[in-house]
């Protein structure tokens, strides 16, 4: 790997953590979205959903992140072909950790008995669209950006973001 390749990848995960675990929590914890529910509920139900989700989409998403940059090192591809036909994989990765990520919250609201009080859902809601952004934060970005060899330009849109920041 290249020392932008590597700063970028550290950078990347470094935001996407930040965001996950600081930014996340603060705004759901009812400091940053204006939420119904009480302090007591909040408290009980980032216990319960919001830290396990946060941490299922981390610790997934890093493993996948890992994976793929394994698999970029280990590549020897002489074939423009054989380097596309990685695309499926990419968006495999994409697609298992958001979709484990979702049935973990919407397992975890439905066996803590969330779903039994509609009131209760204001935050699930939520969560759910913040997913999007951690897959986002922790794959995509770190993949676009660091994604080393002859596999750079397979995540989507990662051609144009190393143009902007020269990698």
């Amino acid at each position: 790997m290249k020392i932008t390749e590597i700063v970028a990848l550290v950078v990347t995960v470094a935001i996407a953590t930040i965001v996950i675990f600081g930014l996340q929590p603060w705004l759901l914890g009812g400091s940053g979205l204006p939420l119904s529910l009480s302090r007591g509920n909040l408290d009980k139900w980032a216990a319960e959903i919001l830290f396990p989700t946060l941490y299922v989409v981390y610790v997934l998403g890093a493993l996948l992140l890992l994976f793929w940059i394994a698999k970029a090192l280990s590549s020897g591809f002489t074939k423009a072909q054989d380097v596309l036909s990685t695309g499926g994989l990419w968006w495999i990765f994409a697609i298992v950790l958001g979709v484990v990520t979702m049935l973990a919250l919407v397992g975890l609201s439905f066996l803590n008995g969330w779903f039994d009080d509609s009131r209760n859902l204001e935050p699930f809601f939520w969560l759910l669209g913040f997913i999007i952004v951690d897959v986002l934060l922790i794959f995509w970005l770190p993949t676009a950006l660091a994604t080393p060899k002859s596999m750079r330009y397979v995540p989507p849109g990662s051609m144009l973001l190393r143009k902007i920041y020269g990698g």
